[in-house]
């Protein structure tokens, strides 16, 4: 098997979970404090550009296919702009069926998952706070056991919806080196000791004398990944090392398994409620006359930062290349062995995504399945489906389009063939986890070579140098 260097991001995270935690807790607010003007409050920022280097490494694709050297004339080119013949294609109709039909109703549905798990969580915590285990008393056992099921279920549909919009990392989304998307969602830059201590800084009710606040707090004490830990980890011990557990875990794992279950559970309820509030920041800022749905749509016309409007297509374009390197790379090819990970360069089991949920497989079919409805442009109005498939038809490339549907069919079979979790089929069976990867490349050499060729795209700077 092919060893390969690992990105840059995944290990820093490895190295951070080596360490435990590393963080300084000099902070007079306490370690993990999120304060914009100072770079060691975003850990991992560098990660983000981990592929600069690569920017311009493929600048050959910049003038492929001169077909397409017009098309960011929105004035010549009848394709780039509006058209009043609704049965032929242009870039204009496939931003607007995108925007209005297929990311807008992702990102209400996933506010709508995260407005309705505060109130099914603090249901179940309200009962794990009075659950006394010595009185043996079975049907309040039974109660609580129940309201934990429906915590964890509605963290799995909001973790789903939230893998959809993973193929939809676009403007808010991806500014500030993607700090909201952080907020939501973290991993692969997940560290758990943060979050045991955060656990304990919300249980006192203060830090160092500043009274606890999860908004200031970095984004690897929130969201999603921190909420699957706080739900689905059995082993109630800190995840820090000795040295990095720092004075407010000291007496952690000495208390009773009741006592770290609730403290727990409390702080799981204040991280849902800033999750309800960060998914109704992103619709604020995605939705309305202001909003960047708008900005998409007004490509290419006066005073739009889109100086064409295929400038905007670019741009949801390059959103599609997550199947590359956090589908295929970190998903996959990581846990394969394919990449160092926390075992070495060795099948790795704890390096999937969502391993205490045992929920990697779902997240990886949603996020195929959301690959496949932005490319057919299959969203919410039945009646307009103009997707990147039709902009091939339009390009006389139909026939890159049906190798494409071919290779994501041959995905979703090869995903949907993997039995129970991602873990156990790493153990029992790695030819399907390979066939899976293998599955997902096709379609992302694909993406990378003749769907950016054919259409006269741009490949997105992290993608330029990737050669694999």
């Amino acid at each position: 098997m092919k060893i390969q260097s690992r990105p840059l991001l995944l290990a820093v995270a490895i190295g951070l979970a080596l360490s435990g935690c590393g963080e300084s807790t000099s902070s007079s607010a306490g370690p993990g404090y999120k304060q914009a003007a100072n770079p060691g409050d975003n850990q991992d920022s560098s990660n983000d550009n981990q592929d600069s280097s690569n920017d311009n490494q493929d600048s050959s694709n910049d003038n492929q296919d001169s077909s397409g050297d017009n098309q960011d004339s929105t004035g010549d080119n009848p394709n780039s702009g509006d058209d009043n013949n609704q049965t032929s294609f242009s870039q204009k109709k496939l931003i607007a069926n995108l925007t209005d039909n297929v990311f807008t109703p992702t990102f209400q549905q996933f506010a709508s998952k995260a407005s309705a798990q505060p109130d099914v969580i603090r249901a179940y915590c309200d009962l794990e706070t009075v659950f006394d285990p010595t009185l043996n008393d079975d049907a309040a056992k039974t109660a609580r056991d129940e309201a934990k099921l429906a915590a964890q279920n509605s963290w799995k549909e909001t973790m789903v919806s939230w893998q959809h919009a993973e193929l939809m990392i676009v403007g808010p989304l991806l500014e500030d080196d993607k700090a909201l998307r952080k907020d939501i969602y973290s991993w692969p830059d997940t560290n758990y000791c943060n979050v045991d201590q955060d656990v304990a800084y919300f249980a006192q009710g203060d830090i160092n004398g500043v009274p606890y606040d999860i908004s200031k707090r970095s984004d690897k004490r929130r969201g999603l990944d921190a909420l699957e830990y706080l739900l689905f980890n059995n082993d109630l011990n800190h995840s820090c090392s000795t040295a990095a557990s720092g004075q407010v875990l000291a007496q952690w794992n000495t208390l009773s398994e009741q006592q770290r279950r609730t403290m727990r559970c409390q702080y799981a309820v204040e991280v849902s409620g800033d999750l309800k509030t960060t998914s109704e920041r992103l619709m604020f800022e995605w939705a309305g006359d202001q909003g960047y749905a708008a900005k998409l749509k007004k490509a290419g016309e006066s005073g739009s930062e889109f100086t064409s409007v295929t400038q905007a297509v670019n741009h949801i374009s390059d959103a599609l290349f997550y199947m590359t390197e956090e589908l295929k790379d970190y998903k996959l090819a990581t846990p394969l062995g394919m990449f160092a990970n926390q075992c070495g360069i060795d099948l790795c089991p704890e390096a999937v995504e969502s391993r205490f949920a045992k929920h990697s497989i779902e997240n990886i079919q949603a996020n195929i399945a959301a690959f496949e409805q932005i490319f057919l442009g299959q969203g919410t109005d039945s009646e307009d489906t103009t997707g990147f498939d039709d902009f091939l038809d339009e390009q006389n490339a139909s026939q890159t389009k049906e190798v494409m549907l071919a290779g994501i069919a041959s995905a979703k079979a090869a995903t949907g063939a993997l039995d129970d979790s991602l873990q156990q089929s790493l153990e029992e069976n790695v030819a399907g986890v390979q066939n899976t990867h293998d599955k997902v490349k096709d379609v992302t050499d694909q993406l990378k070579n003749d769907f950016i060729q054919k259409l006269a795209l741009e490949l997105p700077k992290t993608s330029a140098g990737d050669n694999d």
